[in-house]
């Protein structure tokens, strides 16, 4: 991988390791820089939601990053760089107009401390995760989606002009409902698929309750609202999780859509849809279900929120034949000794490439000789030799 400018990163060229890459350091030395650039490099985003210019190392005009990925046979060059003009993103060293094209070409999954927000945060946060999800899984997730956000649109702008016929508005019910409807049941298809393997998971890193995914869906029931805090599905209890036919769904949006006519005319906006619909986590023990949001510790939404990145690793590579990368930033700080050896368990049968930041003894989980690890200084990464660790290290 070849760095240059990203960050504090100096300009280096840094040979990975296949299956993990442990970077040890104090804070504020590069670790989760790297993370980032490697995140970037995949997912043509930052894993902190920052702007294009904080990447670009102080100083300087642009950055750039690049690696290679082998997939069935297959090698692949990717790279990026960044201006405060724009991004540009090549394949095999040709550029790429489509990011959808690029995107194809690495799949990345991605923990780090503030995600554990994702369970007490808003709907729109969550939707945008699951969504990202699905495309990932279903690459024309993409056109279905933009299909129905022209819909929604169209539909709104009606709305706000206050005087929108009944035919006019019945047409645009159908378009909004016909295009929702796919994007219903392609979240819930998903969320489907991660439920067993979320709770596999969360039974194994020691929660006494797994947690879940339970699809809160607007056409069903009263308007979720994108509040800052708090979800939704904040009842005891959490409904059971189903799958429609696009059929159904769009008979239950049509129905919902006119039923709410007179509230939408005088508000100026549709207020049921994918774009109003809200996904909660869920602890269950047995066959009792209650919101993690409301009852779960922070360690608890922790350890949920790691089975929830981790599951979706293992969807992926069900769905796609190849492992994403999976990125985990600080991991081990919150978990017991237990715990952290479970995690190193799930590690070693997993057959992703990992990138591990810890700035402690954290790492001793790992099995010592399946991995490389790095000391992070200053933005520079120097491998950290096997016998400068402490401990056989042997992840048993």
């Amino acid at each position: 991988m070849d760095l240059e400018h990203f960050r504090n990163l100096g300009r280096q060229k840094v040979h990975l390791h296949p299956r993990y890459n442990l970077l040890l350091g104090r804070n504020g030395q590069g670790k989760t820089n790297f993370l980032e650039a490697v995140g970037y490099l995949g997912s043509l985003r930052s894993i902190r939601a920052a702007g294009r210019g904080e990447m670009i190392r102080h100083g300087e005009k642009m950055c750039r990053v690049s690696g290679s990925t082998a997939s069935v046979g297959l090698e692949r060059v990717l790279a990026f760089a960044l201006t405060d003009k724009g991004r540009t993103q090549f394949l095999d060293d040709k550029k790429v107009i489509s990011p959808e094209e690029y995107l194809q070409a690495l799949k990345v999954v991605h923990f780090i401390p503030e995600d554990v927000g994702l369970v007490s945060g808003t709907p729109s946060w969550r939707r945008r995760v699951i969504d990202r999800s699905v495309f990932e899984v279903t690459p024309q997730y993409v056109s279905e989606y933009r299909r129905y956000l022209l819909a929604l649109r169209q539909r709104n702008a009606l709305l706000r002009k206050g005087r929108a016929s009944k035919g006019e508005l019945e047409s645009w019910n159908h378009a909004v409902a016909s295009s929702g409807a796919r994007l219903v049941r392609r979240r819930r298809q998903l969320i489907a698929g991660l439920n067993p393997i979320m709770e596999g998971l969360g039974e194994r890193l020691g929660m006494e309750r797994v947690p879940g995914l339970t699809y809160i869906a607007s056409h069903e029931g009263e308007a979720p609202a994108d509040k800052a805090e708090g979800t939704s599905g904040s009842a005891d209890t959490m409904p059971g999780e189903h799958l429609a036919s696009d059929t159904a769904i769009e008979g239950g949006l049509l129905a919902r859509l006119a039923s709410l006519a007179e509230k939408e005319i005088k508000r100026g906006y549709t207020m049921a849809g994918p774009h109003r619909d809200d996904i909660v986590f869920y602890q269950r023990r047995g066959s009792e279900k209650t919101n993690l949001a409301r009852y779960g510790s922070q360690g608890q939404k922790r350890v949920a929120v790691l089975a929830f990145k981790l599951a979706l690793a293992a969807l992926f590579n069900k769905a796609n034949g190849t492992w994403p990368l999976v990125l985990l930033d600080d991991v081990a700080s919150e978990l017991d000794e237990t715990r952290r050896r479970a995690l190193g368990k799930i590690i070693r049968e997993t057959q992703a490439q990992f990138f591990i930041t810890t700035t402690g003894e954290d790492y001793m989980f790992l099995p010592a000789d399946e991995g490389k690890i790095f000391q992070v200084n200053k933005g520079w990464l120097e491998p950290f030799e096997a016998s400068e660790r402490s401990g056989n290290g042997d992840g048993h």
